[in-house]
């Protein structure tokens, strides 16, 4: 089978407009092979890529009776206007994780259309966050409802959007740790809505180089949170 997002015009689909009408005319001359009826424009899958890149994700839950330190709100606020990346450093017990997730409330969705909360104990704690954050963002196209057919090996095959659905889980769940940290930065820079990406209780200063976005401008925005601030 060829399908239309099979082509090198999927890497860059706003350079071949004008020939999707001559591609869908091949396509549909060969339908008995191309599938044709099934065929997606890259722009499409471009589309879904930018609808998953939006809300709330790993936050913890809002404390409702979070009051006062109205103050402290927006002093990050306004930290964060001149600078990508700010750290809130504090002993233990001090309230850093909660002024942090109420911030992500207030600030969602007028000033961050995705807001990304991770757990930055630890190497293996980020790795694993950013191995289901990436799982999460990798769309799984719905299965296309296909006739039903006498044959008992028609009926039980797998529609091509199943697999592709399929495949492309897999896909990310076969790349090794530093493919899945470069995919995640990639498509942090590649979102079109402003982001914020936390990281809460970092304990090695180090983990920041391997880890963090890095010159993404006024458009990311990276938080953290520390016990003890770099010396």
């Amino acid at each position: 089978p060829y399908f239309l997002n099979d082509t090198p015009s999927s890497r860059r689909p706003w350079m071949f407009r004008k020939q999707y009408d001559v591609i869908d005319r091949l396509l549909e001359r060969y339908s008995d092979k191309t599938h044709y009826g099934e065929r997606r424009h890259p722009e499409e899958f471009a589309m879904a890529f930018h609808r998953r890149m939006r809300g709330l994700w790993g936050l913890p839950p809002r404390n409702v009776h979070f009051t006062g330190r109205e103050d402290r709100l927006e002093e990050l606020a306004t930290r964060l206007e001149r600078t990508s990346e700010l750290l809130v450093a504090g002993m233990g017990g001090l309230g850093k994780t909660q002024l942090c997730t109420e911030y992500c409330y207030r600030r969602f969705p007028a000033g961050y259309g995705l807001v990304v909360w991770l757990n930055a104990e630890s190497a293996d704690s980020l790795v694993a966050d950013y191995k289901q954050l990436l799982r999460d963002w990798t769309p799984t196209p719905t299965p296309m409802e296909v006739p039903v057919s006498s044959s008992s090996s028609a009926s039980s095959s797998p529609s091509p959007s199943a697999s592709a659905g399929s495949t492309a889980a897999a896909a990310a769940a076969d790349k090794s740790t530093e493919e899945i940290i470069a995919e995640v930065k990639s498509r942090l820079f590649r979102s079109q809505v402003p982001w914020l990406l936390v990281f809460d209780n970092v304990e090695h200063p180090d983990l920041s180089k391997r880890f963090l976005p890095r010159g993404a401008g006024t458009k990311g925005h990276v938080l953290l949170t520390a016990r003890h601030a770099p010396a």
